[in-house]
């Protein structure tokens, strides 16, 4: 099974209550994709997440997230083959501070 392509984020939007609307760009022949988000600029030794979701949309709303925080966000596809992941590149990175 080949990767697939590279995704990319269209839009962050801050939404009420210490959310952020993630906005990206479809993969054709995706399974799934994973948001990934730190307050780390490197996804590195600050406190990073990811989480993985299904194909069906390109909008996914990342909760519980910290006021007054800036979040670095990224997104990749994949593809499964069998049980196992086969995952593209990661999108450039976007950052969106978290309104008070």
């Amino acid at each position: 099974v080949a990767a697939p392509a590279k995704t990319a984020i269209k839009k962050l939007k801050n939404r009420k209550g210490r959310k952020v609307q993630v906005k990206f760009k479809k993969v054709s022949g995706a399974d799934g994709y994973e948001i990934a988000y730190s307050t780390g600029v490197n996804f590195g030794k600050k406190k990073t997440t990811v989480n993985s979701y299904n194909a069906a949309k390109n909008v996914r709303t990342v909760k519980k997230l910290k006021k007054g925080k800036r979040y670095f966000v990224k997104v990749r596809a994949y593809k499964m083959n069998g049980t196992e992941k086969v995952y593209g590149k990661w999108s450039q990175v976007k950052v969106v501070k978290i309104k008070k």
